[in-house]
């Protein structure tokens, strides 16, 4: 078996990362209140889902990389390298994180849990691992570049969480359909 990546897997991760930064800099579909329905975090649930952890935090890192090179693809047309030590820097850094760790997870259950009836159980579970991550790192920004409590940082994340998970059960419809039609995609 060959070392590192294949001309697919750059092609993915290219793909992968592009798909975020699309989905960062378009305006968010609906308010309610002050919180923004935004599509970025589907691609952020997505991603390790279906490209598992190597990949998949490849594809993260590089769209955090080209955002903190300049390119303005970092939610609302952001970039460089203040937005990694802003106020929702920890958010990004918790991305990271997370397509790591929730890749691994993905790897792990579909390859001990592979039943086609499952699937979208499984991969609600790497979408929960996922948003943990997220919003340790989101809260633990908050509190490290913004300065606030722990519970101003818990308060301000609590409008988005349901929205999340709402985007989670998107993201497993789209990741099941996309493991299903491609399944040597699997992590």
């Amino acid at each position: 078996m060959s070392k590192g990546f294949q001309a697919t897997d750059l092609a993915l991760i290219a793909v992968f990362a592009a798909l975020i930064a699309v989905l960062a800099v378009i305006p968010p579909i609906f308010m309610v209140g002050a919180v923004p329905f935004a599509l970025q975090m589907i691609a952020i649930m997505l991603t390790p889902m279906v490209l598992g952890s190597v990949r998949g935090g490849c594809a993260v890192g590089l769209y955090i990389l080209v955002g903190a090179l300049g390119l303005p693809v970092f939610s609302g047309g952001a970039s460089g390298v203040g937005v990694l030590v802003g106020p929702t820097g920890g958010f990004l850094w918790g991305w990271l994180i997370g397509a790591f760790i929730a890749g691994a997870v993905a790897t792990l259950v579909l390859r001990k849990h592979p039943r086609k009836s499952m699937l979208p159980v499984w991969l609600y579970v790497v979408v929960l691992v996922d948003l943990a991550c997220t919003y340790v790192g989101g809260i633990l920004g908050l509190m490290g570049f913004a300065k606030l409590s722990f519970n101003a940082a818990v308060t301000a994340n609590l409008a988005f969480f349901g929205f999340d998970l709402v985007k989670g059960i998107l993201s497993c419809l789209i990741a099941t359909a996309v493991l299903t039609a491609f399944p040597r995609l699997m992590p």
